[in-house]
């Protein structure tokens, strides 16, 4: 007899292999329904954003990035947090970047991941909860975290920030020049009860004391919401200062 319990994907999980906590797994099960790994569109998978929104969010994560100073060689180390079917390194092959870079991608759906592993089988792609087994320190130099902080997905309030914030802080051991995500702005003409309007004087508050002071906020990218992009070291200074100053 199998042991373990039938999940809604029809199969058997022991209980160490249940991995969610009950945060993340309201996500899933919403966000992420039965047939998202089946077809890989947008809609399937319950991302409500025009193909082109995606890609202006993916630009906006990564525009701290120089990609000319990475090559196959010496590639950017990137996570990708709650990457799903890995959507992400087919914007970098579009843009002619995924050369350039050595891609992680890590999420909790099983399903999901087998999926984006058949599609792209020679990158990897972790099943865990970063906040109960983080990464090492700086093995990354990069992270993005796209669309997980939108939502709120049967969560309150509280508990969408917390895991946003519990999410940052263990990502942020793990990469050397910072991180990127985006969330719903407030300073919009009405909010929905299920998404999560994460105000930004609380994340500046927040990525002080937890992350880094350094920290540029972008809501010029045409969508509702607010990429946060939080770096380890001030930007450098390439102006001259007057020599008479």
């Amino acid at each position: 007899m199998t042991e373990g319990t039938l999940n809604r994907f029809g199969t058997y999980v022991k209980p160490k292999d249940q991995l969610m906590r009950k945060d993340v797994k309201r996500l899933s099960d919403i966000y992420l329904p039965l047939d998202a790994a089946i077809g890989g569109d947008l809609d399937a998978l319950r991302w409500p954003a025009k193909p082109s929104d995606l890609a202006a969010r993916y630009a906006v994560l990564l525009s701290p990035i120089d990609f000319s100073d990475y090559s196959k060689d010496e590639p950017l180390r990137l996570l990708d947090v709650g990457c799903g079917l890995g959507l992400l390194l087919e914007y970098l092959t579009a843009n002619s970047l995924l050369d350039r870079v050595h891609y992680t991608g890590v999420d909790l759906v099983d399903p999901i991941l087998k999926e984006a592993r058949r599609r792209w089988p020679k990158h990897r792609f972790d099943q865990r909860d970063i906040r109960d087994k983080p990464y090492e320190k700086d093995e990354f130099d990069y992270c993005i975290v796209c669309g997980v902080f939108t939502g709120k997905h049967g969560n309150t309030y509280d508990e969408t920030r917390a895991l946003a914030q519990d999410t940052l802080k263990a990502a942020w051991p793990s990469v050397k020049m910072g991180l990127a995500f985006n969330s719903m702005s407030k300073h919009v003409d009405w909010q929905r009860d299920d998404l999560f309007h994460w105000p930004l004087d609380e994340i500046m508050a927040f990525c002080k004391r937890d992350l880094s002071r350094h920290v540029t906020f972008r809501l010029d990218y045409g969508l509702w919401e607010a990429a946060t992009l939080v770096r380890k070291e001030p930007l450098p200074r390439l102006n001259e200062v007057p020599s008479n100053w």
